[in-house]
């Protein structure tokens, strides 16, 4: 016989899932990046968060019109002499790619990563940009 648990979510659960809570491997992956884009007049910003990553751990590369993120946080020198019974510190690495307008300059793209967040700021092709053109009357 097999004991099943559910929780419609209306009312939580008492104990929730105690047995995943302390002994589970219930843990995401790092691989899962929160990612914003956003529409300036003359850019757009990509803003990913990345907290824990140093910066040289960080890769942009391009090729062609696609711009690849990578990034990697590695696991450090574990103390064997201490055991836990639970570990959500994220290791591991992440990729993510973005299609670039035709036009953009590569040369221009420019990165900051400062508290967790990477910003990548992609200038717009001038044929891109708006133009706004006043007519006089006469």
């Amino acid at each position: 016989m097999e004991i099943i648990r559910r929780n419609n979510g209306l009312f939580p659960s008492f104990f929730g899932n105690i047995e995943n809570d302390f002994f589970g491997h219930d843990v995401e992956q790092f691989s899962k990046v929160a990612v914003n884009i956003k529409e300036r007049e003359d850019d757009f910003v990509i803003e990913m968060a990345v907290p824990g990553i140093d910066k040289k751990d960080i890769h942009i590369e391009i090729e062609g019109n696609k711009m690849i993120v990578k990034g990697e946080v590695s696991n450090e020198i574990e103390d064997s002499s201490e055991k836990y019974t639970r570990r959500e510190f994220s290791y591991g690495s992440f990729t993510r790619s973005f299609t670039l307008p035709k036009e953009v300059d590569v040369d221009k793209i420019e990165a900051d990563y400062r508290d967790g967040v990477l910003n990548l700021s992609i200038p717009k092709p001038e044929s891109k940009k708006k133009v706004v053109k006043k007519i006089s009357l006469k």
